[in-house]
């Protein structure tokens, strides 16, 4: 009897605790001035430019075209992210328009929008590099036979890629029927 009131008042403490800590959780997030994500992201990659993501891209093509598969595989994921980052501040540009309401966006006339695609442009340009940024990490780890990694990264990559991009799906789609055995 004993050991069951105990684990009882337990199992309510558990769930106490729980429910605090969500409750902290949510008003933290519940708060619309907090910037702490933002902040979080530039101290992981800085504010990215245009020309700074591009060399850490042609740095990684040069070690994955000299076939330095591991220095290649880290780059890729140095970029990826970084690519990633931009694309995301990019997008940002344009957040007020995705934030209205169906009638305000409807309302905005084009010529007052112009000026906004090619940010929304270059933002899914980054996002595209960053999925062939996946690609290439899983070609390289396939390439010095991690293959853990190489299906992490190709699986991911075969999420991200866009169903137009028949090159980097089929490098992706080809690796992953190589490393499975299956025979087409």
């Amino acid at each position: 009897m004993k050991q069951n009131f105990l684990l009882a008042i337990l199992i309510f403490c558990s769930f106490n605790l729980i429910a605090q800590t969500t409750e902290t959780k949510k008003e933290i997030s519940d708060d619309p001035l907090d910037v702490s994500i933002q902040k979080e992201q530039i101290e992981k990659y800085g504010v990215p430019t245009i020309s700074t993501v591009e060399e850490m891209k042609n740095k990684a093509d040069a070690l994955y075209d000299s076939q330095s598969w591991e220095e290649a595989a880290a780059a890729y994921e140095v970029y990826a992210k970084h690519v990633n980052w931009l694309a995301n501040l990019l997008a940002q540009c344009i957040e007020p328009y995705y934030s209205a309401s169906y009638d305000d966006r409807k309302a905005t006339p084009y010529a007052k929008l112009k000026t906004f695609i090619p940010l929304e442009s270059k933002a899914n340009e980054c996002k595209t590099s960053r999925n062939h940024a996946y690609i290439k990490m899983g070609l390289c780890y396939k390439n010095i036979g991690d293959i853990k990694n190489a299906v992490t990264y190709l699986h991911k990559g075969l999420d991200l890629v866009d169903v137009e991009d028949m090159e980097y799906w089929g490098l992706a789609k080809d690796a992953m029927v190589e490393i499975l055995g299956f025979k087409e």
